[in-house]
């Protein structure tokens, strides 16, 4: 092979490879109109939503009660009337109708009800009573039945964790199997198939008084009303975030282990095993929603008293190579 054609080569492979990079990179999306930690998010009107949340200013919490709607048409986030309450830390759920929100805190007290953000008209109603208050939790849709499990009924209450299970329907809400490792709050959480997955999360250590991270993974079917111990995390990690990219593979990312991290992997449900994934684009405990064939990565907790307004997305095939 001569010099020449050596080079065109190289040249040919580089171009390849910076265009193979260039496609596997986050996109990098207008910042969220105030940096955010906390909050739901999800899907309504097709619109990216992001709701209440936390933040910080000169050294205080700020509980905050905005609706943040990105439209993805035109790359623009718009601003909806406020919630009738400051929210953080609650459960959200997608159904056909829209955004369904669980429990949650206003920085003062924890919330019993839940709440629908319409996906019609974006408009936000109360929908029913919840058997207790519930902050931290974790939950996912199956079927038509929303399940919540753990979390604690205070936000600064990290003694007060639970394993307890509910399904909640049709205006009634029913105790199930409770969760069978450790009482936890801030686990990740997604609905694969016909099962509800639950990540890591946040013990509390009664001897030393403090919060431990978890690795422990169990999966809940409510046809058999029972939870199965599923491979448990390569590292315990509170705050970690779940998104089922298809009904086999779930995408975990982010979090808190030793520090803020951006480690990513994927969880198959079919072979019980984790692999290595695309990190996230920055280090936090983040907001991550699937639409359209892609995944979001919204704000999050960067840093002890700090929150972030970056915001990207990826598709979901690159995440699955």
């Amino acid at each position: 092979m001569n010099e020449r054609l050596i080079l065109m080569t190289k040249r040919l492979f580089l171009s390849f490879a910076l265009v193979s990079t260039v496609h596997a990179q986050w996109e990098k999306l207008p910042p969220l109109p105030e940096p955010n930690g906390g909050f739901v998010c999800g899907v309504a009107a097709g619109k990216i939503v992001v709701a209440g949340g936390t933040n910080w200013a000169g050294g205080k919490k700020n509980w905050l009660k905005a609706v943040h709607l990105f439209d993805v048409k035109v790359g623009q986030w718009a601003t909806r009337p406020d919630w009738a309450v400051r929210r953080a830390y609650g459960v959200c759920f997608q159904d056909e109708r829209g955004m369904v929100i669980a429990g949650g805190s206003d920085g003062v007290s924890s919330v019993r009800y839940m709440v629908m953000l319409d996906g019609s008209n974006l408009g936000i109603s109360k929908e029913q009573e919840l058997p207790a208050s519930i902050v931290l939790s974790a939950g996912g849709r199956v079927g038509k039945k929303f399940y919540v499990v753990g979390g604690t009924d205070d936000a600064a209450n990290i003694a007060g964790v639970t394993g307890t299970t509910h399904v909640v329907l049709s205006g009634k809400t029913e105790r199930l199997a409770d969760y069978p490792g450790k009482p936890f709050a801030v686990a990740a959480s997604a609905v694969a198939g016909d099962e509800l997955f639950v990540f890591g999360g946040m013990n509390y250590d009664e001897v030393a008084k403090a919060a431990v991270n978890s690795s422990e993974a169990f999966a809940f079917s409510p046809a058999k009303n029972a939870w199965r111990k599923v491979k448990p995390l390569v590292a315990a990690n509170r705050g970690l975030t779940a998104v089922a990219l298809d009904e086999r593979h779930i995408y975990l990312a982010g979090g808190y282990t030793d520090d803020f991290t951006a480690e990513a992997a994927i969880y198959d449900v079919q072979s019980d095993n984790y692999r290595r994934a695309r990190l996230l684009p920055y280090a936090a405990m983040v907001g991550l929603v699937k639409h359209d064939g892609f995944v979001y990565c919204l704000g999050g907790e960067d840093k002890k008293q700090s929150r972030t307004d970056k915001f990207f997305r990826i598709p979901v095939a690159e995440l699955l190579k």
